[in-house]
């Protein structure tokens, strides 16, 4: 018989199938149960080399950085007091062109008011004539009441005496009416002489007045002859002309415009949150800010209580050239389009500070960098390549990592962080890169001389 055809009864058996299932899952328990147990056992992690610097707090003057453009102190347009003929202008009143103070400049035409100033002069002359004349008449009115007293008293003393006579029969009744008209007489010159006397102090202040009206014709015509001559009233840079010779102009015409050069002002523009940072050095409280305000001192005692400096640049100028400025006052409002706060930034004598081809003076439009710095405060001071993502890699006498979130102030390469952060004692920072970077994980710390050496450059000039 077949071998093939022995198999096939045995295999399409049903119960052969499930034995041998069986036996297979006996054997497999049997050896997993002869195997030892197996036990684990942590291997130690290396540690992963970095480089660190050790983080402390240090005194630092903070800054912020701004921009604004140059403008003069005083910009003045010079206009005519007077109407006439210009007939002189200065050769050199040019656009661009520094002019001494008191330079003339330009000159109109006088003749008119040399005239008008003879006329003045002569009806002043006119006019203290007459007060003179006056005070004359005034003492003779004076003296002829003073005569005609005398005459009415004699008269009244000869009337009574012809009165005496009359009752005695000695003389005329057409006598004693004589005297008695006499007597009436006199006392109409007396009283004419008296009402004189009273109306000749009006005429006297009516005269004087006319002498002062004279004196301020006199004075006025002093004046335009005076401002027929148009000089600098400062030392000035000319920014532009607006007339020339022979030309007419009137009065309040335009004729220059000139600027100052012992003085600019730059309206830097900082971000309102740069200016909270630096306010936190204010050393005035809000009580005393208001007593201040309302006392109407002197700002500049406010302003120097703050504790404000500034460093004026060329904005993109890599020459290390720089101006001191003086923090003058504060906008009084922000600037509608960047929502940044003006302050206002004087530099005094920009034209003595020259250095051909490296220091330029500052004029009108130049666009500057001002840093703006405050009184000196405590922070904790971190290269900012240590920043990773808004987290600081720190590590104590443990050497292991700690991943702190953390927000500072950028100032060059450095992070100022607030000295009320959580930071333990004999921290230090991780400069270098770290991947992975996993919370606890050891560390082998090395010194980073280079780090350290810039940030204590950096300290030193902050």
């Amino acid at each position: 018989m077949n071998p093939a055809n022995q198999r096939r009864p045995l295999l399409g058996r049903v119960w052969v199938l499930p034995l041998v299932i069986a036996l297979g899952a006996a054997i497999a328990v049997a050896i997993i149960k002869s195997q030892p147990v197996m036990e684990h056992q942590a291997k130690p992690q290396p540690p992963t080399p970095a480089r660190a610097v050790e983080l402390q707090r240090h005194d630092v003057r903070p800054s912020v950085i701004g921009f604004g453009s140059v403008t003069p102190d005083v910009l003045l347009d010079m206009r005519a007091e007077i109407a006439g003929k210009v007939s002189y202008v200065h050769p050199q009143l040019k656009k661009g062109v520094i002019l001494p103070a008191d330079t003339l400049v330009i000159e109109i035409d006088d003749s008119d008011y040399r005239l008008a100033l003879k006329k003045a002069t002569a009806t002043l002359a006119q006019n203290r004539a007459n007060l003179a004349e006056q005070q004359l008449a005034l003492k003779d009115a004076e003296q002829d009441l003073q005569l005609a007293k005398q005459k009415l008293q004699l008269a009244e003393t000869e009337l009574v005496r012809f009165e005496k006579l009359l009752t005695r029969g000695s003389v005329a009744k057409s006598s004693v009416d004589n005297q008695r008209s006499a007597v009436l007489q006199t006392q109409q010159e007396v009283q004419t002489l008296q009402n004189q006397l009273d109306v000749m102090p009006h005429t006297t202040e009516v005269l004087e007045a006319q002498i002062e009206i004279a004196e301020a014709e006199v004075q006025t015509q002093q004046l335009n002859l005076q401002r027929t001559q148009i000089r600098l009233p400062f030392n000035a840079r000319i920014a532009g002309l607006s007339v020339e010779a022979n030309q007419f102009v009137g009065q309040g015409a335009s004729l220059f415009s000139a600027q100052t050069i012992n003085k600019v002002l730059i309206n830097a523009q900082f971000p309102l949150a740069k200016i909270r940072f630096l306010a936190r050095g204010f050393d005035l409280k809000p009580n005393e800010m208001k007593a201040l305000f309302d006392s109407g001192e002197d700002p500049s005692g406010l302003l120097q209580r703050l504790g404000l400096s500034a460093r004026v640049r060329l904005a993109g100028d890599e020459l290390p050239v720089s101006w001191n400025g003086k923090v003058e006052r504060f906008s009084s409002n922000l600037d509608p389009v960047s929502r940044t706060v003006g302050v206002i930034i004087g530099v005094e004598d920009p034209y003595q500070q020259i250095q051909p081809g490296i220091k330029p003076p500052l004029i009108d439009g130049m666009y500057m960098e001002v840093e703006l710095q405050g009184r000196p405060q405590p922070y904790w001071v971190v290269p900012r390549d240590a920043l990773h993502e808004g987290e600081l890699y720190l590590t104590g006498p443990q050497q292991q990592l700690h991943r702190m979130a953390v927000s500072g102030f950028a100032q060059q390469q450095m992070l100022l962080l607030d000295p009320n952060t959580a930071i333990a004692a004999e921290t230090r920072v991780i400069t270098s890169d770290l991947f992975p970077a996993v919370d606890g994980m050891p560390l082998a710390l090395s010194p980073d001389p280079d780090t350290q050496a810039l940030m204590q450059d950096w300290l030193e000039a902050h």
